[in-house]
């Protein structure tokens, strides 16, 4: 299981949970790669191996779990654990407070399976931006103190303009090339082969522009035949999965984000925020709530290589633009959405929902995190 930004997020905030003084420990697939970064970064871990026909073992794995770490909160991040992790946590007899996050931005069905799943089973539903929360409330009943959108944080002492980055040039880019990047996943609805058509475009005016694609995924086959029949093996590099964000960022003129939908607030778009990175993006799922077109970043339609490609050619030739949008993208972030302001933000909740249940705890502080995640 490769890592995505749901479970980039999962890891954030278990540590940055763990040191405001709480416990947690994180239920995981064996042989995961989210096991071993939390491993890597001295988080306890249950191994769990999730599967559809095997509901009642897991149930009762889950229950074992939560009755031997005592914990008071059980928050779960895919579909099958949020199922049966819940079920385990109302038969326990810790009786914890049950969170369900909710992170992509694709409608859900309406369905009694979700019914149970959003209304019955969790005492909060969490989303990851305000437009899932508000699709939960309008189109599922959910009542809105029931759910909270809390942005995915990001670590602005990090993902800082300030610090002197650069990286290797072995991507074909020279200091003289203007860049574009993206960092993201290679599924199909990162809209990719959006990218990919706006820069046929945008190289036909400025050949020195390179485009930079980093991250791993199950699309990568589909680009690179179509990077080939495009001809762009010189301007487009499919740069493969790094760890060392900033430093690529660092190195982007110009950051794109021409998603399709299935979008929260994406980790990757308000990480280049706070790089002051001009952004182009599409208005799809949570990002019209950090890119205030003209304000923040530019907004494109989706699924729309020529609007994209406009874009592009704008701020390419603007200098004064890029700078004002990335300013005025990093004081967003600053102000809103900064790592510190997730854990505040999740941790009133967790208080909140104890104090509600009447909920005491032998430890201080009282909130125990369990975070745990499958499909």
């Amino acid at each position: 299981m490769e890592l995505g930004g749901q479970e980039f997020r999962i890891l954030a905030e278990a540590v940055g949970m763990r040191g405001r003084g709480h416990f947690v420990v994180l239920a995981v697939q064996p042989h995961s790669q989210i096991a071993v970064q939390a491993r890597a970064a001295g988080i306890p871990v249950e191994l769990v191996r999730m599967g559809c026909g095997r509901i009642l073992p897991l149930v009762s794995q889950f229950q074992r779990i939560i009755e031997t770490y005592r914990i008071d909160v059980v928050n779960t991040h895919g579909s099958l654990d949020s199922w049966v992790a819940s079920v385990a946590a109302r038969w326990s007899s810790v009786k914890p407070a049950i969170v369900r996050t909710r992170h992509k931005s694709t409608p859900i069905v309406r369905s009694w399976r979700h019914y149970i799943l959003y209304r019955m089973l969790p005492h909060a539903v969490v989303t990851t931006g305000e437009a899932i929360r508000t699709h939960l409330i309008r189109d599922h009943g959910i009542h809105p103190d029931h759910v909270v959108s809390i942005p995915t944080g990001v670590d602005v002492s990090l993902f800082s303009p300030n610090q002197a980055l650069s990286i290797r040039m072995d991507h074909e880019a020279t200091p003289s090339d203007f860049v574009v990047g993206t960092v993201s996943f290679l599924r199909d609805y990162k809209g990719l082969n959006i990218l990919i058509a706006a820069a046929q475009q945008v190289v036909a005016v400025y050949p020195h522009v390179k485009f930079w694609i980093i991250g791993e995924g199950p699309e990568r086959s589909q680009l690179e035949q179509m990077i080939t029949e495009f001809g762009l093996q010189h301007h487009v590099v499919l740069c493969g999965f790094q760890t060392e964000i900033p430093r690529w960022l660092s190195r982007v003129d110009v950051f794109v984000m021409p998603s399709t939908g299935a979008e929260g607030i994406p980790q990757a778009l308000t990480q280049a925020l706070a790089m002051e990175r001009p952004v182009v993006a599409s208005s799809v799922g949570g990002i019209p709530e950090v890119v205030e077109h003209g304000i923040t970043g530019l907004l494109v339609p989706p699924n729309d290589p020529d609007s994209l490609a406009k874009a592009l050619l704008l701020l390419l030739r603007d200098s004064v633009l890029r700078k004002t949008l990335g300013r005025a993208g990093r004081q967003r972030v600053v102000e809103e959405l900064s790592m510190t302001r997730m854990l505040e933000k999740t941790e009133e909740l967790y208080y909140r929902l104890l104090e509600v249940r009447g909920t005491e705890s032998s430890r201080t502080p009282p909130a125990i995190t369990m975070t745990s995640m499958g499909d």
